[in-house]
């Protein structure tokens, strides 16, 4: 493992990448339009709350 200069040990990306499971990958895209709906719901929240308080 690689670490930097303060000590502390260097995330590689590509290694951990190749290590995860396919299964896993496979349901982070399945759940990904519910994420992205989600983040969608909660800015439309956050635009209409900050209508409402500015007004």
């Amino acid at each position: 493992m690689k670490y930097d200069k303060n000590g502390l040990p260097i995330k590689e990306y590509y290694t951990e990448e190749l290590q995860t499971p396919i299964y896993k990958k496979m349901k982070a895209l399945e759940r990904q339009k519910y994420y992205t709906s989600g983040s969608i719901v909660l800015m439309v929240l956050v635009l209409i709350a900050m209508y409402l308080i500015l007004n």
